[in-house]
């Protein structure tokens, strides 16, 4: 039986799958820009960092510029999260997971600023039992890390928990936490 729920933040609880493109890009030089077909289907769902480090590898962007990029990346998201919209269907459900004492957890590779910025815009704080970040992990997805601390924090076993996922290292991370895996399209 299902305990409790654990959802992505970035594609499940809001899109925003073009914001951090576009944040990305606006934060980057030109010549290092990248599509949003090679963001979707090689970036997407990572770190920041993560991002920059393969942007280095793949396309040679200088180390010493990450640290400028990455602030800036987080400055343009912070911006464009601003305009977040409630979402009546998700609060509808989020009361109705609560109503049947069904814990709530959020996973997010994003960093935890990104987290409460748009979680505040969702209105859902009330019924969220567990945040976690990458900034509260070692290892980010595609680890399961995240998961099993929150998993653990909530006291439940794997079987007991539905993680609800888009990306394809958040699928990674929630399949290999043994956990049941809904994948959003």
């Amino acid at each position: 039986m299902i305990k409790a729920v654990i959802f992505d933040l970035d594609g499940v609880l809001v899109d925003a799958k073009e914001l951090h493109y576009e944040a990305l890009n606006n934060a980057l030089p030109e010549k290092f820009r990248i599509s949003l077909k090679e963001h979707i289907s090689t970036f997407d769902g990572l770190k920041t960092r993560q991002k920059l480090e393969m942007l280095s590898q793949k396309k040679g962007m200088p180390l010493d510029i990450h640290d400028e990029v990455y602030e800036m990346k987080q400055l343009e998201t912070a911006k464009a999260l601003k305009n977040v919209k409630v979402s009546e269907n998700l609060t509808e459900l989020f009361k109705y997971l609560k109503s049947k004492n069904i814990k709530i957890g959020v996973c997010s590779n994003s960093i935890r600023q990104t987290i409460l910025i748009v979680l505040g815009k969702l209105d859902l704080f009330e019924y969220i039992d567990v945040i976690y970040s990458n900034e509260d992990v070692k290892l980010s997805k595609p680890s399961p890390e995240m998961y099993w601390r929150c998993m653990i924090d909530m006291k439940l076993n794997a079987e007991d928990v539905l993680i609800v996922e888009d990306s394809p290292y958040g699928l990674k991370a929630a399949i290999k936490s043994g956990a049941n895996v809904f994948r959003v399209e």
